[in-house]
């Protein structure tokens, strides 16, 4: 080892501060809006005997078909053959995790009050962020693997064969994906084909109600408004959460976003919804005594749960948007 300077070796360094700033983890619009409403909602406590294939699922009950009408008069012979009118979307258990170790140099070296930055508790605290970094790019992507959250790509996947929910269009029309793909600049005109295009009428609850797409699309909407039809949603605002209204539902930026893509959600029918015994996980350091290093040590948060959807046709995703000139 070689020798240090005069200075390095005769001068402590003065500390800006002793809480590390966080230069790598992007917020999430979407999953803190999700969070929040399952909070409030409180969790799913999945019932027993609900199994399919040989493995627990979460059901979904829709009613997908109208009984027999039609007109009617003196000669009229009503239909009375059984109709079916229930099905059910099943959704298999997701999960996330995050997880990090200190070993014994750690836990020798960083203590006492040469210990500016407490590892321990930063360590903590990242485990955390960690695995809520991780749902907020699960919730918005397709799921990678039989473990990760059937998120929005999944949700808009317009392959008709394609289950989603263990349903497939091809199976149920009502079982659909709105997604337009025109390219074309963001306007109020694009807005309102989109919150038309679940088609399900005027009423308030069947249309969209919050929007997440990129930063520069939110400007885009915004700039192509009157200043005098500029509304923001106080309580995203005071939350920290810039947004621009659109006939009542905020459009909020989101990060993991990608370019041209905007979702206009109706959350009256989509759930993140935690299993009661893994809803994040205590994370606790724990020795591995057992692998012979009883002087590392590890710890970890687990989610498992999975985002439920219990009406398909009031989400609409438009991609190849642009930003007006």
């Amino acid at each position: 080892m070689g020798l240090i300077d005069q200075l390095n070796a005769a001068t402590e360094y003065y500390w800006l501060q002793v809480e590390p700033e966080d230069i790598l983890n992007k917020a999430s619009a979407l999953l803190w809006k999700l969070m929040d409403k399952a909070i409030r909602l409180g969790n799913w406590e999945i019932q027993p005997g609900e199994t399919v294939d040989g493995g627990l699922m979460v059901k979904v009950a829709l009613e997908y078909q109208l009984s027999h009408h039609g007109s009617y008069g003196k000669d009229t012979v009503i239909e009375q053959s059984k109709k079916k009118l229930v099905d059910a979307a099943r959704f298999r258990w997701a999960g996330a995790y995050g997880a990090n170790t200190l070993n014994l140099d750690d836990l020798t070296q960083n203590s006492g009050d040469e210990a500016v930055v407490r590892l321990t508790k930063l360590y903590m605290a990242n485990i955390k962020k960690a695995v809520r970094v991780d749902m907020a790019q699960q919730v918005i992507a397709a799921a990678a693997d039989d473990d990760s959250i059937n998120g929005l790509g999944d949700l808009f996947n317009t392959t008709t064969s394609t289950e989603y929910g263990s349903i497939a269009e091809d199976d149920m029309p009502q079982w659909k994906a709105n997604v337009i793909t025109d390219a074309e600049a963001i306007s109020f005109a694009v807005m309102q084909k989109i919150f038309r295009q679940p088609g399900f009428g005027g009423y308030a609850g069947t249309r969209p109600n919050f929007c997440c797409t990129t930063e520069v699309l939110v400007d885009g909407y915004e700039r192509s408004l009157h200043p005098q039809q500029r509304y923001k949603e106080g309580a995203m605002v005071e939350a920290g959460w810039d947004n621009i209204l659109h006939k009542g539902a905020p459009i909020v930026a989101d990060p993991y976003y990608s370019a041209g893509v905007l979702d206009a959600l109706n959350l009256n029918f989509l759930y993140l919804r935690s299993h009661k015994d893994y809803n994040f996980t205590t994370p606790e350091w724990v020795a591995k005594k057992e692998g012979g290093q009883p002087d590392t040590i590890t710890a970890n948060t687990r989610w498992r749960g999975n985002l439920f959807c219990t009406n398909r046709q009031m989400h609409v995703r438009h991609t190849n948007l642009t930003e007006p000139s």
